[in-house]
């Protein structure tokens, strides 16, 4: 038999889960209240309220996923809303109903239904979870020192938001940024990351997501090269050494290979050149005059306008947004909300002053007889101190 709960032997107390015979089970359970034998079932239940409720409780794991299924009667809107994926949601659901004793859903065609001690158990759970999340909330807000963790890629962080973190500080000299970089996008609903800076967006009911600005992707050199090797159009880069970004398929990064395609080039060798695993690199190989690359505006606007890169043939084409993303129901905390406003000056003085429709004419939608450039335009200096 498995018997869960407490109990007495000798002058030990034990606490836990232990397998015991029967015959085995010392009689001062009864005495202490904490446990009944049950004759008839050979069974033990416990008494004592908070040992039955230390052995009943489920994991939270198990209940916030619950919640979030009966809220929407649907495991895939609570994947969506938790960042996992339908089957993850489902899975947890069965355990979680092994583990209780008793269904929680009638899983019927295209839809769910709460079953009775399912519809019971949702309004005890949603409020204890949100009063949860209330008191936490309220006691980050009251902290003295506000401590607010930012992700963003490890390029974006380099190249354009480091520059401008000390312009954050001196405005709010309050808040404990802590910046975490990672090539892949957090799951915001189980990890502690307040905020990110994302490149394009998903279907989250459950996240807000502001945009930024756009971004686009567009061949640099160096204006010695140029000089040296003039370059007119695409199949020009046949002869000269292309820079090449080593993990293709991670986020920000760049393709050789999908970009002449796209232009139907197919006499160019993208096999050839520089191979880099960090934009920085990248960036640097190419204002020394090693080769062309292929940069994202929002990471070598600087360069370009500054004149260590120009960009080539008139060609801009544009990719995802960057965007500004937290959950909803976090969105009004003071320190998310402080950063969400200086982040958004900060890119709307970028758009205004290094945009690429602004730095770059042949970008803009309405051009329609500008003469190509093969050297950046001179623009104003941004007014920003931070950057």
């Amino acid at each position: 038999m498995r018997f869960f709960g407490t109990h007495i032997q000798g002058n030990a107390l034990y606490r836990g889960a232990h397998d015991l015979p029967l015959r085995a089970l010392p009689p001062i359970l009864r005495w202490h209240g904490l446990c009944v034998y049950h004759p008839d079932s050979s069974s033990v239940s416990c008494c004592n309220p908070e040992v039955a409720m230390s052995i009943r409780l489920p994991p939270l794991e198990s209940l916030r996923y619950f919640e979030a299924a009966a809220r929407h009667l649907s495991f895939t809107l609570a994947a969506g809303e938790l960042c996992v994926s339908q089957s993850a949601v489902s899975q947890k659901m069965i355990q979680l109903e092994a583990r209780l004793g008793y269904k929680l859903f009638e899983r019927r065609t295209r839809r769910l239904i709460l079953t009775e001690n399912g519809a019971a158990l949702y309004p005890v759970v949603h409020a204890a979870l949100s009063d949860i999340r209330d008191t936490l909330s309220e006691i980050a807000s009251n902290s003295t020192m506000r401590k607010l963790t930012v992700y963003c890629l490890p390029s974006f962080a380099s190249r354009w938001l480091m520059p401008r973190l000390e312009d954050f500080h001196n405005k709010h000299p309050d808040i404990d940024l802590h910046l975490v970089t990672e090539l892949t996008e957090p799951n915001f609903h189980n990890e502690i990351v307040d905020i990110g800076i994302c490149h394009g967006t998903g279907n989250q009911p459950a996240m807000e997501q502001r945009l930024l600005f756009r971004d686009y992707i567009y061949p640099v050199a160096s204006p010695a090269l140029l000089r040296a090797h003039p370059l007119h159009r695409p199949r020009d880069l046949s002869d000269t050494v292309l820079i090449h970004d080593s993990l293709p398929h991670a986020k920000l990064s760049t393709s050789w290979q999908r970009w002449l395609a796209a232009r139907g080039v197919r006499d160019v060798d993208y096999s050839n050149g520089y191979s880099f695993n960090q934009v920085d690199l990248i960036v640097q190989a190419a204002i020394d005059g090693r080769g062309v690359a292929l940069g994202r505006h929002v990471l070598v606007a600087d360069e370009v306008q500054s004149g260590r890169l120009a960009p080539l043939f008139d060609d801009y084409e544009a990719d995802d947004g960057v965007y500004l993303v937290c959950l909803k129901k976090l969105a009004e905390r003071p320190q998310i909300a402080a950063f969400s406003a200086w982040v958004q000056a900060q890119a709307d003085e970028f758009t205004a002053a290094m945009g690429v429709e602004q730095m770059l004419p042949a970008a803009r939608p309405d051009r329609e007889n500008d003469t190509a450039v093969a050297a950046p335009i001179p623009m104003p200096v941004p007014t920003s101190s931070a950057g």
